[in-house]
């Protein structure tokens, strides 16, 4: 099995780059026929649907390791981007606590401690160490899960408020910068 997991997440790795170059191709391909105003007009008028439902799924993707950010780079379709960005930064900090609180709930320690105890010793040493640069850099870097170092941080009792502290500078970072280079170019 243990060869079977790298396969899978450079197979995951390369449908998601696909996936993302189709949409992009599609929408400057027709890009005529794309009109963003339009979509922002529809959910501007079912704001009171939109918003909360969008809030709930970004809220719950910690909980599947679900990548946030194409939801994220979806907002900008559907809001103008400063409410999306703010929108997806509510979005972290739920997905954060909830991630941060069923941890120990599902488990999590034990299945790190037995399916990968050297890496789980790595981590736990590190984190002890610097817990907040770590969770900044974890939050910052696009191709690992964020959710991950959620669940690690607290099995490790970290504090809850520098994991969302840690979370909010990175992954705030990381969202800036997609959701305006996303908007620059529509």
């Amino acid at each position: 099995m243990a060869e079977a997991e790298p396969r899978f997440k450079r197979k995951t790795f390369l449908v998601w780059i696909l996936a993302v170059a189709l949409l992009l191709t599609l929408y400057f391909t027709y890009q005529d026929r794309i009109d963003v105003e339009w979509i922002r007009g529809m959910v501007h008028d079912r704001r009171s649907l939109i918003i909360p439902f969008y809030l709930l799924l970004l809220s719950l993707l910690g909980l599947t390791f679900i990548p946030s950010t194409p939801f994220a780079v979806a907002g900008i379709f559907l809001f103008d981007p400063t409410l999306a960005y703010l929108l997806n930064l509510v979005g972290i900090v739920t997905s954060s606590t909830i991630v941060y609180h069923f941890a120990r709930f599902l488990g999590f320690r034990y299945v790190l401690e037995t399916r990968y105890p050297e890496k789980t010793k790595t981590v736990e040493a590190a984190l002890a160490r610097k817990e907040l640069p770590i969770i900044i850099g974890w939050s910052f870097f696009p191709v690992v899960p964020t959710d991950l170092v959620i669940y690690v941080a607290s099995t490790l009792k970290v504090p809850l408020w520098k994991c969302l502290l840690g979370v909010l500078v990175g992954e705030g970072a990381l969202n800036a910068f997609y959701l305006y280079s996303v908007n620059a170019a529509l």
